[in-house]
């Protein structure tokens, strides 16, 4: 019967191939892979009933092929105050295995001396990740990469002289061992086996060693046996030659939309990675491409899971990019169609590099012989999430993926992919089990504008038969990214096709989204169905089928399907924009509710909360049963109006101007006199000095004298002169003393002394009443005493001359008091030009960024500070003239040469629970 039906849908479209300008035909009747399993090593699946394994194509959880979704997020890098936020928002989004490094520097900055407190307990992170239903992936390195300094290696492994890092050295192992050691004992009892929700380990990353590094893999992956890490997978990173014991670990692998960490100031065209192929690697990951490398994985013996796609990328000191909402789309699903069974992104959630003690913990060239300088904070990596907290335009265009996975998993992951001989003009492949499909196909790239293709129609023999569809070619548009399902079950009702994508099903009510520029159209077996009728659009029986075409897409676009026996099926076709705003929410007990929403959505414990910073809220929700689709919920919340007043700072303008004038007249005694002031001070920080500078503005000739050394660089009277000090300075008291020779009149100046820490943090010294004053012919000395030294004379401000020197301008503003009373969040946004923003809490550096043309914002709940009523200090550096940065907008490169400090914007953000 099942011949028939497909023989009958080929005369019906014999037309419309006659008119088909682009016929794109494959075969996918034979589509099969041998499934084996058991071969690869990988530890307890957990109790019966749970049993999470994998073969060599996908994982089962109690025997049933899945296809979960990975994204990371490290919960080093985030407050612990917003770490439930963060885990629930990626829940929303359809992740379900939360991925984060344990990065060794974070945790042993100083040897012997580990942290498992505030930010960096990961023990009470993965409990959370339990507590919400979620699996957590620990990549336990020892070396990670993720932008921080030396990939995670603390540094006094890497002073040691008698070590060789990321081998088999014994003294390495030692030092190894301990870490995996300590990493051990703080998820002790949360694996999997133990009704944890640990269900895998990654050992090192871009271990890129090939043969000659498996040792080493496998010595990690013993190691962490022997600390409890005995889980249902054992991964590592494939990419680049990644060293792979054979059936030890399974190899991850990775796509980026493009290339921070290039060599080289060009544009990145490259398609590579956006492209349907059966090869997983890719040259574009990493700063060390081998292109000679011997390729020796047998793709064959290991699942196509992935660890590594970026819906975003960092920017760095020398590559400012701006990464479009739908380019990580084009990425995972380019792995989709390709076989891969596991998308796993980098990163899904953004965050906020850490302070050390000693130094900063980012990836630095200068200090640490890396390939990139990144944000001393900044690791917002232009996520789904961002470092702010909110939802970023990834996130709306990969959910809709994920739902669908979770739904229809089961079927996607034991097809295989069948590639076409010519897919030049455009990219499709059909994932097939031979019986049914899905068709992928996407004409897209970043950084590329691509023809439209007119006249498209598939022709794709399942075992069943050949089925052209749609029944009328279509276009489709430059950036179209599609999934169409062939021979789909819906219950007991049999679709032929589709030319929209399965989303969920919820009670009687199966959702799809407009995918395609093309109107959705659908092809029902007749069989069984009493009735088909639609809202909008033509319905059309023949054959022994139903040709559902023309429909309109929304949320009252619907198909209803009558079964023989009576009950009924709907179809409901969403459009592109509602289809970005859906939200498929897991409640308690298993059950699971639809949403349409322009709010963002998540539920915890089984309650649902909207949250947006618009004060008017609507929802819909669908009811899984009955005739009405949707229930409409709309809250109009008080709005809360917040406003900043910003204001620029002047050089010196927290500096008393002192008197160094010491006679109304010069004469004969007192002309060989000075006028000395003398300011002590203590640099007690655990972190060394980066750098220190006297700024000074005196109207007479002065000499400066830092911890008994005079600074060998003169002060310009009448002019700001700056001083570079930082060699001048010393662990623990200073004092710093300038000499004015005496002169007449009414003369004085003021100063300011800042000192800035290797681990940010930063000191500033202005002239007050702290700066002591003494009138001697007699110089002070070490040998002699600092003695007579009394209160100095303030007298009035000066104007003061030569500013226009200091390249970076500075900014003040007061939050206000109570701002947060109410409120969900509340972003700081700032619209400015430059090279690189700081934002300073009196002396400490709590945000900083990049300049890209992007705007940058802040979410003032992931500081966690006390700053109501409090002046936040604004920071911007202009980017040089001859400055060698590649940035992809070329207008704010342009504009990156001027400070500008356009405005500066509180954004509430307003929650609300659903019911």
């Amino acid at each position: 019967m099942k011949y028939i039906c497909y023989s009958i849908l080929l005369l019906f479209f014999n037309v419309a191939i006659a008119g088909a300008q682009n016929l794109k035909r494959i075969d996918a009747s034979k589509a099969s892979s041998k499934v084996v399993s058991g071969q690869l090593k990988m530890g307890n699946p957990g109790p019966d009933g749970k049993k999470l394994e994998v073969n060599n194509h996908y994982l089962t959880l109690n025997g049933k092929p899945i296809i979960p979704v990975m994204g990371e997020v490290h919960y080093s890098r985030i407050p612990t105050e917003q770490w439930e936020d963060v885990l629930l928002k990626m829940k929303a989004g359809g992740v379900n295995i939360i991925a984060s490094y344990a990065l060794w520097n974070h945790h042993e900055e100083i040897e012997g001396q580990f942290d498992w407190s505030g930010n960096k307990n990961i023990r009470e992170f993965a409990k959370l990740c339990a507590k919400h239903n979620l699996y957590f992936y620990p990549r336990i390195g020892p070396w990670c990469h993720a932008e921080v300094r030396n990939g995670g290696t603390p540094d006094w492994i890497l002073t040691k002289k008698n070590i060789k890092d990321r081998s088999n050295d014994p003294v390495y192992q030692q030092y190894a061992e301990e870490w995996y050691k300590q990493v051990g004992l703080q998820l002790q009892g949360l694996m999997y086996k133990d009704g944890g929700p640990i269900i895998g380990v990654q050992l090192e990353n871009e271990y890129r060693k090939g043969k000659g590094g498996e040792a080493h893999i496998l010595w990690l992956k013993e190691t962490a046996q022997k600390y409890g890490f005995d889980t249902p997978l054992y991964t590592v990173t494939g990419w680049q030659n990644g060293s792979v014991p054979p059936l030890e670990v399974i190899p991850l692998w990775a796509a980026y939309p493009d290339a921070p960490w290039a060599d080289n100031l060009r544009r990145n065209e490259a398609k590579t990675d956006f492209l349907f192929k059966k090869y997983r690697d890719t040259d574009a990951v990493g700063d060390n491409v081998q292109k000679d490398r011997e390729a020796y994985i047998d793709y064959d013996a290991y699942p196509y899971f992935t660890c590594e796609i970026g819906v975003g990328n960092m920017n760095t000191d020398h590559r400012r990019l701006q990464i479009g909402s739908r380019d990580g789309l084009g990425l995972i699903m380019a792995k989709m169609a390709s076989g891969s069974n596991l998308p796993g992104y980098y990163m899904f959630a953004g965050g906020s590099n850490p302070l050390g003690q000693l130094t900063t913990l980012e990836e630095n060239r200068e200090e640490s012989g890396y390939y990139n300088t990144n944000p001393v904070i900044s690791y917002d990596f232009q996520a789904a999430i961002n470092e702010s907290g909110r939802l970023n335009g990834p996130y709306h265009e990969v959910k809709k993926l994920h739902y669908f996975l979770h739904e229809f998993g089961d079927r996607l992951a034991p097809m295989v992919p069948v590639f076409p001989e010519d897919n030049a003009d455009f990219q499709y492949v059909v994932r097939s089990s031979g019986e049914s499909a899905f068709v992928f196909g996407m004409n897209y790239f970043r950084h590329h504008d691509l023809e439209a293709l007119k006249g498209l129609q598939f022709e794709v023999k399942l075992g069943g038969g050949t089925v052209i569809f749609p029944s009328k070619t279509v276009t489709i548009s430059d950036g179209a990214i599609f999934m169409w399902p062939m021979n789909f079950a819906l219950g007991n009702i049999s679709l032929n096709y589709a030319t929209a994508q399965p989303l969920c099903h919820v009670g009687n009510k199966w959702i799809f989204i407009e995918d395609a520029d093309a109107s959705p159209e659908f092809c029902l077996k007749a069989e069984g169905l009493s009735s088909v009728t639609a809202s909008t659009g033509k319905v059309k029986e023949k054959d022994g089928t139903y040709v559902v075409s023309d429909l309109k897409p929304g949320v009252d676009c619907e198909i209803n399907m009558k079964e023989a026996d009576g009950s009924e099926q709907k179809i409901i076709v969403l459009s592109k924009a509602e289809a970005l705003n859906s939200w498929l929410l897991d409640l308690e007990n298993g059950e699971k509710a639809f949403f349409v929403s322009a709010a963002d959505l998540y539920a915890n414990q089984g309650e649902v909360f909207a949250f947006d910073t618009n004060p008017n809220i609507s929802v819909l929700k669908l009811n899984a049963e009955g005739d009405e689709n949707f229930e409409k919920y709309e809250y109009q919340l008080p709005e809360k109006k917040l406003q900043l007043e910003v204001e620029r700072v002047e050089p010196l303008a927290d500096a008393v101007f002192l008197k160094t004038s010491a006679v109304d007249e010069l004469d004969s005694k007192n002309s060989l006199r000075h006028r000395f002031f003398l300011k002590e001070f203590s640099l007690n920080n655990p972190s060394e000095v980066k750098r220190a500078k006297l700024l000074i503005y005196a109207e007479t000739d002065c000499k400066v004298q830092l911890n008994n050394r005079w600074v060998n660089q003169a002060v310009v009277p009448g002019q700001l002169t700056v001083l570079d000090v930082t060699g001048y300075t010393q662990k623990g008291e200073n004092k710093l003393m300038l000499d004015f020779p005496f002169e007449a009149g009414d003369k004085a100046f003021a100063a300011e002394l800042q000192v800035e820490y290797f681990n940010s943090n930063r000191v500033e010294f202005t002239t007050n009443q702290s700066w002591l004053m003494r009138d001697s012919y007699i110089y002070p000395s070490f040998l002699t005493g600092f003695g007579g030294f009394a209160a100095p004379e303030q007298v009035g401000r000066r104007k003061i001359s030569g500013t226009e020197q200091l390249a970076n301008q500075y900014y003040v503003f007061r939050l206000p008091e109570n701002y947060a009373d109410g409120l969900n969040n509340v972003y700081l946004q700032i619209d400015y030009t430059g090279d690189k923003g700081k934002l300073y809490f009196n002396q400490l550096l709590v945000a900083d960024n990049f300049y890209s043309g992007d705007l940058w914002e802040i979410g003032l709940n992931r500081l966690h500070l006390p700053l109501d009523g409090q002046p936040l200090k604004l920071e911007i550096s202009p980017l040089p003239a001859n400055a060698r940065v590649y940035f992809d907008d070329a207008e704010a490169k342009e504009a990156a040469t001027n400070v500008l400090v356009k405005s500066v914007n509180l954004f509430p953000e307003y929650r609300v629970e659903i019911q």
